[in-house]
């Protein structure tokens, strides 16, 4: 069984809100619990949005691997 925790819930929430589809969240959360990224700092950059992009949300994630 996937344990989701709080910030994850958060995540989900806002991508939904973006229109961002349920295979790409699922990239994303996995992306980021995979390659040990910090959750908390990608939920901040996605909660300052107006309008969010799942190609700003791959580049967020390169970035945040040092890219």
């Amino acid at each position: 069984m996937i344990t989701i925790n709080e910030t994850q819930r958060k995540i989900i929430h806002l991508l939904n809100d973006f229109g961002i589809d349920r295979i790409s969240m699922a990239g994303i959360l996995g992306t980021l619990e995979q390659d040990n990224l910090n959750e908390n700092s990608f939920l901040d950059f996605i909660k300052n949005k107006e309008t969010l992009s799942i190609e700003e949300c791959t580049e967020q994630i390169w970035h945040m691997r040092g890219y």
